[in-house]
């Protein structure tokens, strides 16, 4: 797909207007880093496809109708200069104008009659399963597998030595200390503190405060449960919050919001897509190291590094994946199962 192909199919799905400017489409949101020939070039991200900085700063100027250095050799125009760096985009066909203001573009109707998340569920049970572990530089696991409780089978963290059944058990161990811990935060603030650096010890993550108070500040603020009471986020508080909330909480890490935005982008099309991020607004991406993070998207996400709304949408979805997913498998999966294999799908 051109580059004048992609801006057209993001003007339809409404993420950019008829006239813009190059720089437009150079903001930090889009950029991104690829390999070509084993080394990182830093490319731009417009429709579904990825352009250099070059491309999209010279593209307007070399095919705008009349001036344009390529129009001038007879290529159709596929822009119309408005004024000094502006351009107004022209259709796929030449002189055929986009849209008119207040027309709307039909948008795909999906055959499937399954809602969204019976579909990433779907994906989770039925989607083999098998990454690169870049670390060990194998294939894992050795074969790919196929089913929810075959993917959790393949779980590990932090190395293939300690599998889920091990990782529950640490879990389980810290959800009943936080039990016990709730009874009184205030009072047991001082051992609220350890029990977190334990938890982020197990996550690989820095602990982010000395300060016992604003721990339990912020579990009394996670226990709300609402965007009008924001508690701290980032990859370790997301951990505490899941550890004193477990049927509540998922893990929103960068690993898990790969795999939800990976997925969605896998099962739903355009149009199905745009309406995933009405209902899940505040949903996106989350930097990460290792493994296949940072994955290019083939659609714009948020930054959702410390959102707290991307914590609560990230709550909403995974509650209704896990409802579909066990009525589908007439199971009784946990959320804590849910979030190890969007875990590993995230890797």
């Amino acid at each position: 797909m051109t580059l004048h192909d992609s801006i057209v199919l993001e003007i339809v799905n409404g993420r950019l207007n008829k006239e813009l400017r190059a720089s437009e489409l150079l903001g930090d949101e889009r950029r991104v880093e690829l390999l070509d020939g084993g080394e990182k070039v830093e490319r731009y991200r417009v429709g579904f496809e990825f352009f250099s900085e070059s491309h999209i700063a010279t593209e307007m100027a070399n095919h705008a109708e009349d001036t344009g250095y390529w129009v001038k050799r007879g290529e159709a125009p596929r822009y119309r200069k408005v004024e000094r760096g502006l351009y107004r985009v022209l259709a796929l066909e030449e002189g055929e104008e986009l849209l008119e203001d207040g027309e709307a573009a039909p948008l795909p109707v999906s055959a499937s009659g399954h809602t969204r998340e019976e579909r990433f569920a779907h994906y989770l049970a039925q989607q083999p399963f098998q990454i690169f572990d870049r670390r060990r530089r194998s294939l894992h696991p050795g074969q790919p597998v196929q089913g929810f409780t075959q993917r959790l089978s393949s779980y590990f963290w932090p190395s293939p030595s300690v599998s889920y059944q091990a990782t529950e058990a640490t879990l389980n161990g810290f959800i009943g200390r936080a039990r016990a811990l709730d009874a009184n935060l205030a009072a047991n603030a001082a051992a609220v503190l350890v029990l977190f650096q334990e938890i982020c010890d197990w996550g690989g993550v820095k602990l982010p405060t000395q300060d016992a108070a604003l721990v339990v500040h912020n579990i009394d603020e996670a226990r709300k449960h609402a965007a009008s009471s924001p508690a701290a986020m980032s990859s370790a508080w997301t951990k505490l919050y899941a550890i004193f909330f477990p049927d509540l909480y998922v893990i929103y890490d960068s690993r898990v919001a790969t795999a939800l935005v990976g997925i969605a982008e896998a099962v739903l099309d355009d149009g199905e897509l745009s309406g995933f991020k009405q209902q899940y607004p505040a949903l996106g991406t989350v930097a990460g190291r290792g493994g296949s993070r940072p994955r290019a998207t083939r659609s714009y996400w948020k930054n959702a590094y410390t959102s707290w709304n991307a914590q609560l949408d990230a709550n909403a979805l995974a509650a209704k994946i896990l409802t579909a997913l066990n009525q589908q498998q007439g199971s009784t999966h946990s959320l804590r199962e849910l979030e190890a294999v969007l875990f590993m799908e995230g890797y």
